[in-house]
């Protein structure tokens, strides 16, 4: 499962079409170690292909808000659909996560004036 893109402090983790326990608890083993480095800061959750996420999936952005909250970092979600905006609404998640359109602008909000370059 390749989801995980580490970019000096920022890692972009591009969801599959369903978020349940098993694919959360994949991608958690599967970035563990991206996220022991300490310089990492800045989290990109992209829901462009995710259509179904149960409470694993909001477990996994609340672990990986732990992770960079301490190193002054912060969690962005790009690309949701209505309905994945309607499942994060009501799980509570925009209170400690910050929304953006795509990767460009999450960079843009994450670093000023850095410009994210594919």
């Amino acid at each position: 499962m390749n989801n995980c893109e580490k970019i000096g402090d920022t890692v972009i983790i591009r969801l599959p079409s369903e978020v349940d326990d098993y694919v959360a608890t994949g991608i958690i083993e599967n970035t563990r170690e991206v996220f022991s480095d300490k310089r990492v800061k800045y989290v990109i959750f992209d829901f462009e292909h995710t259509r179904m996420m149960d409470s694993s999936g909001i477990g996994l952005i609340t672990r990986r808000f732990r992770d960079v909250y301490d190193r002054k970092g912060l969690v962005y979600i790009i690309n949701e659909s209505e309905q994945m905006k309607k499942i994060l609404t009501m799980s509570g998640i925009y209170r400690i996560v910050n929304r953006a359109a795509d990767i460009e602008e999450a960079y843009a909000k994450a670093h000023g004036s850095f410009v994210y370059q594919t």
